[in-house]
């Protein structure tokens, strides 16, 4: 055995490791088991909404291997609240995944406006009968998605932070189908990371300081679409609704969610994250991006 082949072989077995001790690993789901859908929340069902924003939602059926998710007309802003499929996560956390985001025919980006997928991270709300327990105001939340924002038909990233309700968002041109997203949580700080595939490199998108963000977050995915027909109801309608109506134009495919406890280096424990100056890029992708992915057991290699 070669020096270089052992040290490699070390390596895979300190990640096969870190992986089976890591105590948020057990949340992760391949989607190669159609079963484990019944492990995930689903927000219109936890809070008592009764309306499924999703027309088709599918493990290792559609597509063997992916989570399918096709969602009506619906989206996420200001006081509008939209799907999310999730799991409750206390403390620091790593969510990655890999998303692909069609419009219905599959032949490219959505057409319609705002019609994306991706990672959504939600202070969870005191709901369970809306009729008397929704108030206007009360949406916080962070998320980094994929798909066709403000110019449909071309791909493009959108960001968004969302506090009591205000929304604050940014979208950019990218230029391919599928992506990693990848948001990690570091005490106070958000952190949103992409990668373009096939070949693309990690990069950190954006950085969130949220200091109103409680211990356990909802985490999951989301999907949206066709912003310009459903921004004519209330917010109130669209949340309790089922809309059938408009042009809803996205299908979207995620190949695995993985969650992961962040390993921060020493050196930086005590860390501004938010901080570019202080924590910059290349040491967060010292052990985000890749570093944060948790090995595959059954294969050496990573997307």
């Amino acid at each position: 055995m070669t020096r270089i082949y052992a040290f490699a072989w070390v390596l895979f077995l300190l990640g096969r490791l870190a992986h089976a001790t890591d105590d948020l690993s057990p949340l992760s789901d391949e989607f190669t088991n159609a079963t484990t859908l019944s492990n995930w929340q689903r927000i219109h069902a936890v809070e008592g909404w009764n309306a499924d924003q999703l027309q088709h939602l599918d493990i290792n059926t559609s597509m063997p291997g992916w989570l399918t998710m096709m969602p009506y007309a619906s989206t996420w802003y200001q006081n509008y609240r939209g799907e999310l499929t999730f799991k409750a996560v206390t403390g620091d956390f790593v969510a990655s995944t890999y998303v692909r985001a069609t419009n219905r025919a599959q032949s490219g980006a959505p057409g319609e406006d705002f019609s994306l997928a991706g990672i959504l991270v939600r202070t969870p709300r005191a709901i369970t009968n809306p009729a008397t327990d929704w108030t206007a105001g009360g949406e916080n939340y962070v998320f980094l998605s994929f798909g066709s924002a403000g110019n449909p038909g071309n791909y493009q990233w959108e960001v968004k932070t969302t506090i009591n309700s205000v929304s604050t968002l940014t979208y950019e041109t990218t230029g391919t189908l599928d992506a990693q997203i990848q948001v990690a949580r570091l005490g106070s700080t958000f952190i949103m990371l992409r990668r373009v595939l096939p070949g693309g490199q990690w990069h950190v998108h954006r950085r969130y300081q949220r200091t109103d963000m409680p211990a356990t977050m909802q985490v999951g995915m989301t999907v949206y679409t066709d912003y310009s027909h459903v921004s004519s109801l209330t917010p109130f309608v669209h949340n309790s609704s089922v809309i059938t109506t408009g042009t809803p134009d996205l299908i979207a495919r995620f190949d695995y969610f993985r969650f992961a406890r962040p390993v921060i280096p020493p050196a930086y424990a005590s860390a501004d994250f938010s901080s570019e100056s202080e924590v910059p890029d290349s040491v967060l992708l010292s052990f985000l991006g890749e570093a944060a992915l948790p090995v595959r057991l059954s294969r050496f290699e990573t997307e």
